[in-house]
């Protein structure tokens, strides 16, 4: 503790809302349970905020413009405002304001979600010879202001191994068992309805063509349904998919409450992860493939992505495609839909998996840790 208060450790984000999984639920929850006063500088309105968060409201940007420079000023003044012990940053853009609260003196921690300069290598909004350009002035960006934060908190080992800070600490993107669905939520597989899941923000590049490409091939029940759950990139992205054959046999849930999601997932029979491939795509862990095997379900999975490929083959929990192969993913869809028991006992493997081995308890260890070693 500093001196008799206890410390004092603010979030800052310009692009994640503050019911952001990672950020609000994990991070933000362990740190307020272990005795931090915790405030989360976050766009939007929070769904249920962790006992002991507080957040500090952003007025939201209507655009990406806005957002370069009103949300980032606002974030700012929002953290001098609430004068912290640590200041733990999650988004590149905020990189200025992180280097303004560093030579004030403030400890700094940036949270790396993504592998920054191969992320802006697939920037749709940003010109295709552009990418190349921006993507290398990122990279000496991050090298030459790495070095003046407080420590770094990366959401991969791959992304780790970007950095040369002495103070890097890897807390990946496991689940909460706290947030596990229960044997008494989980019907069995042959009384589910015939639903094939997909969890998160959907974009081209998260295979989202193919997915409801699939859902036309005769070998998918003609009652079989696939439900989205989650943002479009982009309206127009939304309204091309509309046109593809299979969107008849889509459900459109748009974003939804995370209070939802545990009925989501006790009620389908597999769920998706088709990221295509990418530059930012190779070593990808995001949240929704540990909650899928959490929940027990079997997972339909791109074999282009070596972080999935290994799990699911170590622990034989899905079905391993070509990402941009319609045909195969709808021959994996078909015989996990076909075969209940076989769903059933890959879902089970990838829950048993997940114990001890891919769950939050283990990275909030790490987290934690870091920031006692800070703030003594």
């Amino acid at each position: 503790m500093v001196g008799s208060r206890r410390p004092k450790v603010v979030h800052l984000t310009s692009v994640h809302g503050p019911n952001d999984t990672r950020i609000a639920q994990k991070e933000c929850a362990s740190l307020a349970s272990e005795g931090y006063d915790v405030v989360l500088v976050a766009p939007g309105q929070p769904e249920n905020l962790p006992p002991g968060v507080r957040h500090h409201a952003l007025e939201p940007p209507r655009n990406r413009f806005e957002r370069f420079t009103r949300t980032i000023f606002d974030v700012y003044c929002a953290a001098r405002h609430e004068r912290a012990d640590v200041y733990h940053f999650h988004d590149p853009e905020l990189i200025g304001v992180a280097l303004a609260l560093r030579l004030r003196g403030a400890r700094v921690v940036f949270d790396v979600h993504e592998d920054v300069p191969r992320d802006i290598e697939t920037k749709p909004w940003l010109p295709a010879a552009v990418r190349p350009v921006v993507s290398g002035i990122a990279a000496r960006v991050l090298k030459a202001a790495e070095r003046c934060f407080s420590a770094i908190v990366p959401a991969t080992p791959t992304i780790a191994n970007g950095f040369r800070h002495p103070k890097t600490v890897v807390v990946r993107n496991y689940p909460r068992l706290e947030d596990l669905v229960s044997d008494e939520q989980r019907a069995p597989f042959a009384q589910r309805p015939m639903t094939a899941l997909y969890l998160g923000s959907i974009s081209v590049l998260r295979g989202v063509e193919q997915s409801v490409a699939a859902m036309a091939d005769a070998r998918i029940p003609s009652h079989a349904r696939l439900v989205l759950a989650g943002p479009f990139e982009s309206s127009e992205l939304r309204m091309a998919m509309t046109a593809i054959p299979g969107w008849e046999r889509v459900d459109y849930l748009g974003t939804v409450a995370r209070a939802t999601i545990p009925s989501l997932l006790a009620n389908a029979r597999m769920g998706l992860v088709l990221f295509q491939p990418a530059p930012n795509h190779d070593h990808a862990m995001p949240t929704k493939f540990f909650e899928y095997m959490a929940a027990g379900l079997p997972v339909v999975a791109s074999r282009t992505l070596e972080a999935y490929r290994d799990i699911v083959e170590r622990h034989e929990c899905g079905i391993l495609v070509d990402p941009a192969d319609v045909e195969q993913i709808a021959a994996a869809m078909a015989r996990l839909f076909s075969d209940p028991l076989e769903a059933a006992a890959m879902g089970a493997r990838g829950r048993d998996a997940v114990f001890g081995r891919y769950e939050w308890a283990n990275e909030a260890r790490n987290l934690l840790g870091l920031y006692r070693e800070m703030i003594a």
